[in-house]
């Protein structure tokens, strides 16, 4: 690439942090439910670090979105590395105090992002084609946040989660959704769009009360969100049919 297309390159980005962030968000909600494809080749890649690659894709386009708005730059890149690092560190040493710290971190700094993102749209003054992004940027990383808390109760209490064969009883594979948590990935947006498949079942009140709380705080989400961007629009187009008018 020549120097004038990466500066093209750098501009568009620098222009859309929030479309970056949602490209990556997008890969993950597509690519988390085939990590089982991934154990199977390389059986060494499983359980956490099966989804460690789409782990470490958000968390750099994370790092990039919010690197403009970033109040303290410091330690934005120090939350970041220390992800990137456990992410790195979390493949290679399957221990499983390793992969708890791995989920926790990844909560906190999801966790984090989201809130960051969601006050950008909140406080945004007008309704852009990256401010459009980051609203639905919203929406989808409370679903991978939801996805990471439902593998940290996995982990804490394994068999919360069942599989159902949608025709009879539930089955309870001993240790599969520790050796393939993209299926609670998937579970999660499942439940957050309350489409409600009905093959992960959860198995305990720990895990009824999180599901009940992401469906019910992802419709509200949305509701909240469109009524901003509406409410906004609506503004500004009020406030330039005023202007025109003096």
């Amino acid at each position: 690439m020549s120097h004038s297309g990466r500066e093209r390159f750098g501009d568009t980005i620098g222009r859309h942090p929030f479309g970056v962030l949602l490209v990556a968000l997008f890969l993950m909600l597509a690519l988390a439910p085939c990590t089982s494809l991934l154990t199977n080749l390389m059986p060494d890649f499983r359980g956490i670090a099966a989804i460690a690659p789409l782990s470490l894709l958000v968390t750099v386009a994370s790092l990039l979105a919010l690197w403009k708005g970033a109040r303290h730059h410091a330690s934005h890149m120090v939350a970041g590395a220390a992800l990137i690092l456990l992410l790195t560190f979390g493949s290679l040493i399957t221990h499983h105090a390793m992969a708890l710290a791995q989920i926790v971190a990844q909560i906190l700094f999801l966790g984090y992002v989201l809130i960051v993102v969601e006050r950008a749209v909140f406080h945004s003054r007008e309704v852009t084609s990256d401010i459009l992004c980051g609203a639905v940027c919203v929406y989808l990383l409370f679903g991978v946040l939801a996805g990471f808390i439902f593998v940290l109760i996995e982990y804490l209490a394994p068999g919360s989660f069942l599989i159902s064969n949608l025709g009879a009883n539930p089955i309870q594979e001993q240790n599969l959704f520790i050796h393939d948590p993209g299926w609670l990935l998937y579970f999660s947006f499942v439940t957050l769009t309350t489409v409600g498949y009905g093959d992960v079942l959860p198995a305990n009140a720990v895990a009824r009360s999180a599901a009940v709380l992401v469906a019910v705080i992802g419709q509200i989400l949305l509701m909240v969100q469109i009524a901003r961007l509406v409410g906004l629009h609506v503004a500004r187009g009020s406030d330039s049919t005023n202007d025109s008018t003096k």
